[in-house]
C-alpha cells in the first residue's frame, strides 16, 4: 500500500537513489498540514468572528496545529538530509542530523496529537452537561495526559546517553523502538475509539427527527477516520522499528505519522463549521424542509402567541451551542410593541419550553389614552399613587396571554 500510495502521489525516479521517496513523505505532510491550517482558520473565524465566542478547545486546538507545524518543518529537514536515501548513499553528517531531526519529530507528533485529544474532550465538556458524562471525560483526560506525558518523555530520552539515538557508535542503550512505539501507538488507537463512541449513547437518546439524529452521529464519527490512519500507520513502524536503514525504510512511517495528527486536527475542527456553511450556503443545513414537512411552522409575529416545546432533552445537550445545530426549533421573532420570549427557567432533565408573551390592551374607555405601563390615564390623583391630568377616567388593563 504504502509503495502503491508513492507511485500515485509522485512518480518514482529509480535512478535517484531513493529521493522521490523523501519527497513524497515531505509533500504528502506539507498538503495535510496545509489544510489543518486552512481548516483551524476556518474554525476560529467561525467561533470568534461569527458566533463572538470562543473556549478552551479552541486555543488547545491552536496548540497542536502549532505542533503539526513543527513535525513538518522537521520533515523537510529530513528531506534536506536524505530521507528516501539508503543509509550507505548518505554521509555520516548527513544520516546523523536526519537522525536528529527524526528524534525530535516523534515527541512533537505525539504533543499534537494529546492536545487534539484534550480539545475534543473540553469540547464535550461544553456540550453534555450530564454529570456522570463529565466525570467519564476527566477519567478519559487523565488517561490520555498520562499516557501521552510517558510518551513524549520516552520520545526524548529513549536512548541513554540520547546522543546514541543518532549516533549508534556511541556507548549505552536504547528502548526497544519496536516496543515503544507499538506501546504509544495501541494507546493512541484505544483512546480514539474512546472518543469516538463516548458521546454515541447520549446521542441516540435525543428525540430528534431521524435525518437530523443520524447527521449528528456523522459529525462526531468523524473521529473514525483518526482511528483509520493509525492502524495504517502501524505498518510504516514496524517496518522502521525492524529495518537497519533507517533512512530508506522511514518514508511510510514519516507520512503516516503526519497524516494521523493531520487528519485528527480536521476531524476535531469540522463540527464547528456548521456556522459558516449555513452563512455560505443557507439551504445547504436549513432545518426549515423538516418545520415544513412536520407541519410544525415555528415563526412567529407580534400578531400572534405560540407556544412551543422543543423534544431536546436538557440533560444531554446544553443550550448553548448554536454552532452545532443542536436546537431542534428555529424561531424568527418578530420584535414588536408588547412582545419578547421568555425560556422557561426549569432546571433538572425535560423538555425546553418556549414560551412568546403577547401583551394585549384593553380598555374600558374608547376615549382613554392607552398607557404601555397600565397606569391610570385619567384625571385625579389616585388609583394607586398614579398621578394624571384632566379628562376623562377611563384605564387601560393589560392582559396577558400564554399560550
Amino acid at each position: 500500500m504504502d509503495e502503491a500510495l508513492e507511485h500515485i502521489l509522485l512518480l518514482r525516479d529509480h535512478g535517484d537513489d531513493g529521493a522521490s521517496r523523501g519527497r513524497t513523505a515531505m509533500v504528502v505532510t506539507a498538503v495535510l498540514t496545509t489544510i489543518s491550517v486552512v481548516v483551524v482558520a476556518m474554525r476560529i473565524y467561525t467561533r470568534v468572528g461569527i458566533m463572538k465566542l470562543s473556549g478552551r478547545e479552541d486555543w488547545t486546538i491552536l496548540v497542536s496545529l502549532v505542533f503539526a507545524i513543527l513535525y513538518l518543518a522537521l520533515v523537510i529537514c529530513q528531506y534536506r538530509f536524505g530521507l528516501g536515501k539508503h543509509n550507505y548513499a548518505l554521509s555520516q553528517h548527513e544520516l546523523r542530523e536526519q537522525l536528529k531531526s527524526l528524534w525530535a519529530a516523534i515527541p512533537l507528533y505525539n504533543a499534537s496529537l494529546v492536545f487534539t485529544k484534550i480539545s475534543l474532550l473540553f469540547q464535550y465538556l461544553r456540550i453534555f452537561p450530564s454529570h456522570k458524562f463529565r466525570i467519564i471525560c476527566y477519567i478519559v483526560m487523565g488517561v490520555v495526559i498520562a499516557y501521552s506525558t510517558w510518551a513524549i518523555i520516552s520520545g526524548f530520552v529513549n536512548c541513554v546517553p540520547v546522543a546514541k539515538f543518532w549516533d549508534r557508535d556511541l556507548p549505552g542503550h536504547c528502548l526497544s523502538f519496536e516496543a515503544l512505539w507499538f506501546f504509544n501507538a495501541s494507546m493512541n488507537i484505544a483512546t480514539d475509539l474512546t472518543l469516538l463512541i463516548l458521546p454515541m449513547p447520549l446521542i441516540t437518546q435525543l428525540q430528534l427527527p431521524k435525518r437530523q439524529k443520524l447527521a449528528l452521529m456523522a459529525v462526531f464519527a468523524l473521529g473514525g477516520l483518526v482511528v483509520i490512519t493509525s492502524v495504517l500507520r502501524l505498518s510504516g513502524l514496524r517496518t522502521v522499528a525492524r529495518s537497519t536503514d533507517t533512512s530508506w525504510s522511514n518514508v511510510a512511517a514519516a507520512y503516516w505519522t503526519a497524516a494521523e495528527c493531520n487528519v485528527a486536527i480536521i476531524c476535531a475542527c469540522l463540527p464547528f463549521l456548521r456556522p459558516l456553511i449555513s452563512r455560505i450556503f443557507p439551504k445547504f443545513l436549513s432545518t426549515n424542509s423538516y418545520n415544513k414537512r412536520s407541519g410544525n411552522p415555528t415563526r412567529t409575529t407580534a400578531g400572534r402567541s405560540t407556544r412551543l416545546k422543543s423534544t431536546t432533552n436538557r440533560g444531554v445537550f446544553s443550550q448553548h451551542d448554536p454552532e452545532f445545530g443542536l436546537h431542534t426549533i428555529d424561531t424568527e421573532v418578530g420584535v414588536g410593541p408588547g412582545l419578547r420570549t421568555v425560556l422557561d427557567g426549569k432546571r433538572g432533565v425535560g423538555a425546553i419550553e418556549v414560551t412568546t408573551e403577547v401583551i394585549r390592551e384593553e380598555r374600558t374607555s374608547p376615549t382613554s389614552s392607552p398607557s404601555p405601563y397600565g397606569h391610570r390615564t385619567g384625571s385625579g390623583s389616585g388609583g394607586g399613587g398614579h398621578g394624571g391630568h384632566g379628562g376623562d377616567s377611563s384605564q387601560t388593563n393589560l392582559v396577558r396571554e400564554d399560550r
